[in-house]
């Protein structure tokens, strides 16, 4: 971890394209600026975790609902019989 020590008005510069820059300090609380890209993702470290969090519950969620929908339908095609395959297809025709 790189510790700096910055005054009011001073900037960090990270790759060249985002600036970070101490607005304000006092005895609890450091105000900072950050001019970066729109491209670039700048988020607070608790929001950051619930993001991350909510898109890791998505994903299980999806998982769990395309696997209970192949069952549906895996029954689904085993409860089709022939006949009933012939008689929507002779209608079709």
């Amino acid at each position: 971890m790189l510790v700096l020590a910055r005054k009011i008005g001073e900037k960090i510069i990270l790759n060249d394209n985002i600036e970070v820059i101490i607005l304000d300090a006092n005895q609890n609380t450091v105000r900072i600026g950050i001019n970066a890209p729109k491209d670039v993702g700048v988020y607070r470290e608790e929001l950051y975790k619930e993001i991350k969090s909510a898109n890791a519950d998505s994903i299980n969620a999806s998982t769990n609902t395309m696997a209970a929908l192949h069952e549906l339908i895996k029954d689904r095609k085993n409860s089709f019989s022939e006949s009933s395959y012939d008689s929507l297809t002779n209608k079709i025709k």
